[in-house]
């Protein structure tokens, strides 16, 4: 069940994950997990569609109105200054595969679930961005939305969840042993 009152309100969550090994097993996991998510919802918003196409224009009533700036983007940036770009797990497997996560500068891991809410003309915007970024020694998780979504929560719950189940090592530049 949806909550049609979310409650407006800027959320701007980061979180430091800095001391994670980031191995290929453990950043492919995320990017599956992320892609599954990105899947759902966009079966949630063709669903949403399908079903006020019976309605005329002014008549229509969106839960998960159609975003231009949703979807899944893996920018994997190489040491040789080849960028490679991934749009779902497959394509992320496939550049596994071919020796492109050997090396890398960085790897940012984007979810963008936004979507519009209301009847016509009257939307409301709900942006949601998830974006997980790996640098050496630099490894945050960020969350930013404009709603209190108790379902856009809990998939930020999930993917803290996931990423507290990387590898730690505590080094000079970064020992979370105390925190």
């Amino acid at each position: 069940m949806v909550d049609d009152n979310l409650i407006q309100k800027v959320i701007n969550n980061e979180f430091d994950y800095s001391n994670v090994i980031p191995t290929i097993e453990a950043v492919s996991y995320l990017v599956e997990f992320c892609d599954k998510i990105n899947k759902q919802f966009t079966k949630l918003v063709e669903d949403d569609e399908e079903k006020n196409k019976q309605y005329k224009y002014e008549y229509r009533d969106y839960m998960y109105k159609k975003s231009y700036a949703q979807g899944l983007e893996v920018y994997i940036r190489e040491k040789s200054y080849n960028n490679i770009t991934c749009n779902d797990y497959e394509s992320f497997v496939s550049a596994v595969d071919d020796g492109n996560l050997n090396q890398v500068d960085s790897v940012d891991v984007k979810l963008c679930l936004d979507f519009s809410r209301g009847k016509s003309e009257k939307y409301e915007d709900h942006e949601n961005s998830f974006s997980i970024i790996f640098r050496p020694y630099e490894i945050t998780f960020a969350r930013k939305s404009n709603h209190d979504d108790p379902s856009m929560n809990k998939i930020e719950e999930q993917i803290n969840s996931i990423l507290k189940k990387f590898p730690v090592a505590n080094s000079i530049f970064c020992n979370k042993q105390d925190k």
